[in-house]
């Protein structure tokens, strides 16, 4: 029973070479020059309350844009095609 053993360890181990760790390769996609430039700011209005409102109508657009964009690269960099 002890040479049975023996020789499966050695049978097991003598095929080691050939399951050596796989090379990762790496693949670079394209991604738009236009999804890499920020969405624009907005400009400042009037001092008023009105300017005011415009202006943070403004950043919560370009906020959006900028998330967008983000969310377009992401999907560009996940897709596993």
């Amino acid at each position: 029973m002890r040479l049975c053993l023996i020789f499966l360890a050695m049978s097991l181990t003598g095929c080691s070479g050939f399951f050596r760790d796989p090379v990762p390769v790496y693949v670079e996609r394209e991604i738009p020059a236009s999804l890499l430039k920020s969405c624009p700011e907005p400009t400042k209005g009037s001092r008023t309350e009105g300017g005011l409102a415009e202006l943070a109508l403004g950043w919560r657009a370009t906020a959006r844009c900028n998330a967008g964009k983000l969310e377009s690269v992401g999907r560009i960099l996940a897709d596993k095609r």
